[in-house]
């Protein structure tokens, strides 16, 4: 056996021990591909490859192209890549739902957010004596405490405009959905975490729980933000739905739940604790402090804070997130790095390898003995 027959057979060796140890559901997408010409000379180079019909030659060839040096992800996370194609496979099937659908899981976001925005209210609220001297404590419980809500959203299948501004930009970038799909997702979104936002602040002041610090805290952050510029509350909006779609990305990223959980807290508790602007959670807070009696008018929450945050949210899910990630990995890159073709063609390997197979089997059976 010549020294290129042995490079090939010691390569490919290689390569197929790597393959045993990978998890069997992720193999396609466990190791990072590379493209580099120079890892197939070997292969076209040897006697073996040569004698080999064109479809098994493609197939060993995609295989050598396996970078051994790179990161290998476990079955718990995707990598980035595959990450990006959950992230606008989940816009995609967002957009597509029926109106009354998205209304439903909207309705039903707004109401997480509720339950989220009551909870860090009704705790940093009534700190006492210990959350005055010390404000920083009481933006942490806040901030620590808020992420329930998103975390209710992403494991239960309910919908945030935040999340779909960047999922549903994500999918229309990549050609999974048009553009009337996603404006009819954002706008029967907004229109649904509106009413369960409202509905939760609704509940809250008729029982009675809108009382005391609670109360105090809703109504003085409710002031504080509607006593920004149209300019500065679209910047924090902007600032803030950049930390809530990673987060979207992340939950998306892990497959269990404790991975969720910990996508989900970290950039919802970033945010929070700087005290960025959120639509949906203000579709909460100032309902409530309205109805508190605080000296605002609706006019003064929506064209103050309402609008300039949805704007400034819409822009980085769509721009920020999801044009970034896109040219990353998907089609604003150019084909030649979309992550869909490149799953395409792995699809089509795959169908060619099985057609190969089945051709060389029926070979086999039909061929006459000798």
């Amino acid at each position: 056996m010549n020294s290129k027959a042995a490079q090939f057979l010691l390569v490919s060796a290689l390569v197929g021990s790597t393959s045993a140890f990978a998890p069997s559901s992720r193999v396609a997408s466990s190791v990072v591909v590379s493209t580099k010409p120079s890892n197939f000379r070997l292969l076209q180079a040897s006697p073996e490859a040569q004698e080999m019909s064109s479809e098994e030659a493609k197939a060993e060839h995609e295989m050598a192209s396996l970078d051994l040096s790179k990161t290998i992800y476990t079955a718990s996370i995707k990598s980035p890549k595959d990450s990006y194609v959950a992230f606008a496979e989940k816009g995609a099937a967002n957009a597509k739902m029926a109106k009354r659908k998205i209304f439903h899981q909207s309705v039903l976001g707004g109401c997480y957010v509720g339950f989220g925005a009551l909870l860090s209210l009704s705790v940093a609220g009534n700190m006492g004596g210990i959350g005055g001297p010390n404000p920083g404590l009481s933006k942490m419980m806040f901030a620590a405490l808020f992420p329930v809500n998103l975390l209710l959203i992403v494991t239960t299948g309910g919908q945030l405009f935040t999340g779909n501004s960047a999922t549903c930009a994500a999918a229309r970038y990549e050609g999974l959905i048009d553009n009337y799909e996603m404006c009819r997702n954002w706008a029967v979104s907004i229109v649904g975490n509106v009413v369960g936002c409202g509905l939760m602040a609704l509940i809250a002041s008729y029982v009675g729980l809108l009382s005391g610090g609670t109360a105090a805290l809703c109504t003085s952050t409710a002031v504080g933000k509607c006593s920004l510029s149209f300019g500065k509350n679209f910047v924090k909006a902007i600032l803030c739905n950049w930390m809530v779609s990673i987060a979207v990305y992340l939950s998306g990223a892990s497959n269990d739940l404790v991975g969720k959980l910990v996508g989900v807290w970290f950039p919802i508790s970033t945010f929070v604790a700087i005290g960025l602007e959120h639509s949906v959670a203000n579709m909460f807070i100032l309902p409530a402090a309205l109805l508190l009696g605080v000296p605002l008018t609706i006019g003064d929450v929506i064209m103050r804070n309402i609008l300039p945050v949805l704007l400034g949210n819409a822009v980085a899910g769509a721009i920020v997130v999801a044009g970034s990630y896109s040219y990353q990995f998907g089609r604003l890159g150019g084909k030649r790095r979309a992550i869909f073709a490149e799953q395409t063609a792995q699809r089509e390997l795959r169908k060619r390898k099985a057609l190969l197979k089945k051709k060389n089997e029926a070979l086999v059976e039909f061929s006459p003995s000798i």
